[in-house]
């Protein structure tokens, strides 16, 4: 069974980070994702319970490949209020469950 994101299926977790990974670092720093990489970035997003719960009323805007503060590139959500939310894909992955 594969584990599966937005409409990407991959046969390891292992393979899900690797796709993570090409995705993120395919975009400039500061950089809005688009086309098939925002979709499935937003795959991502939405898979993350916790940072969708703290949209509370904003919506997302974009997505954007930007310096974490740890010195990282990482995925960001820019809002509508015009503040940022970074999140990790790592996190999801590592709960994923497999597809049925």
């Amino acid at each position: 069974m594969p584990y599966k994101i937005g409409s990407k299926s991959f046969r390891t977790k292992e393979d899900a980070i690797g796709y993570c990974q090409e995705v993120l670092h395919r975009h400039p720093l500061e950089t809005e994702i688009e086309g098939a990489d925002a979709e499935f970035v937003r795959a991502v997003f939405n898979l993350r319970k916790d940072k969708v719960a703290a949209l509370e009323t904003r919506t997302v805007v974009r997505f954007l490949r930007k310096m974490h503060r740890h010195n990282t590139p990482g995925f960001f959500a820019e809002l509508s209020d015009g503040s940022f939310l970074d999140f990790s894909f790592m996190k999801v992955i590592s709960t994923l469950p497999r597809a049925p």
